[in-house]
């Protein structure tokens, strides 16, 4: 019988993608060892071999995941569940809710902050297309929740794709009010961000211009980008005068810099026309960020603002 040592060195040397399948797959049923579940959940992710999995290829994946669901102590973190989870996502079969609902309810502290966040968002990811209602209610408990990952905001940014995908943006909304100045402030700004350019294309103005009065306040650069985006993407022009004025007012120079190249490179007109109009009366200190700015603006006048902007520079 060929041993676990064997299979993983054979799984080493293969490297037709079909072949490299079926060896991490034999192994996978095989082994408990932690060195060779990594190897293998690491060549079923590579793309190539990725995408020679189809539905022949679930029950290996569904019977190893649900051991280690139904044993969270030989996972402890999550991250085999959600190699797993991921693969199962990719096969896209809606018998494997169940797996999916017993990943979004996976938490797992060490010693005090969760560490499944991934598992969550992934599981999130099966779930949507399968239960779209079940899997907005899941959303809407993560957006905001205190275990939301500092490195990638997960499971709150899927939460937002996944609301978004089924038009469900109130909650999306409500966090901005109760939760997104506490994420922003505790490093998490990337989602404050996603979720203010996430509202919605006919969100009434009134109410985002609160948002910008909110959050103008805190000058939080990857919050305040979301509403460089919203109003930049959505060609919002009733609010370009408030969109120069949240440029110039952030102390962030690389978030001044994002804005104004922004503005040049969506080739509208109000907004190339409103970027010269700021150029003019540029301080000293953001000619550089306006020089490069106008140079990639498409509108005949800019030659002449590059002109006078560089002849300030001296």
């Amino acid at each position: 019988m060929t041993t676990q040592a064997e299979l993983y060195a054979q799984l080493q040397r293969a490297t037709a993608p079909e072949i490299r399948r079926d060896r991490a797959l034999i192994l996978l049923v095989k082994t408990y060892r932690r060195q060779y579940l990594d190897e293998c959940l690491r060549i079923l992710q590579l793309e190539r071999v990725r995408a020679t999995l189809d539905e022949s290829h679930r029950s290996t994946l569904r019977e190893k995941c649900l051991g280690y669901f139904a044993d969270g102590k030989r996972d402890k973190g999550g991250l085999l569940r959600e190699g797993l989870t991921r693969l199962l996502v990719h096969i896209e079969h809606s018998d494997d809710a169940d797996i999916y609902q017993l990943g979004v309810e996976t938490y797992y502290l060490q010693p005090v902050d969760d560490v499944a966040q991934n598992l969550r968002a992934v599981a999130l990811a099966g779930l949507a297309p399968i239960d779209p209602p079940l899997a907005c209610l899941y959303a809407t408990r993560f957006l905001g929740e205190p275990y939301t990952s500092v490195f990638n905001c997960e499971p709150a940014m899927t939460a937002i794709k996944v609301l978004v995908a089924s038009n469900q943006r109130l909650p999306i909304y409500q966090f901005l009010l109760r939760g997104g100045v506490e994420m922003a402030q505790s490093g998490r700004g990337e989602l404050t961000g996603k979720a203010l350019e996430s509202v919605g294309d006919d969100f009434p103005l009134t109410l985002y211009e609160d948002l910008i009065e909110q959050y103008q306040a805190l000058d939080q650069p990857t919050a305040t980008m979301g509403m460089f985006n919203w109003i930049i993407d959505g060609r919002v022009k009733a609010l370009y005068q408030r969109l120069a004025e949240l440029i110039l007012a952030t102390r962030d120079a690389d978030l001044r810099r994002y804005g104004l190249v922004m503005m040049a490179a969506a080739r509208d007109e109000a907004l190339g026309e409103r970027l010269l109009q700021m150029a003019k009366t540029a301080r000293v200190d953001d000619l550089p960020l306006f020089i490069e700015a106008v140079e990639i603006c498409h509108l005949p006048a800019r030659d002449e603002a590059l002109e006078n902007l560089r002849r300030r520079m001296g």
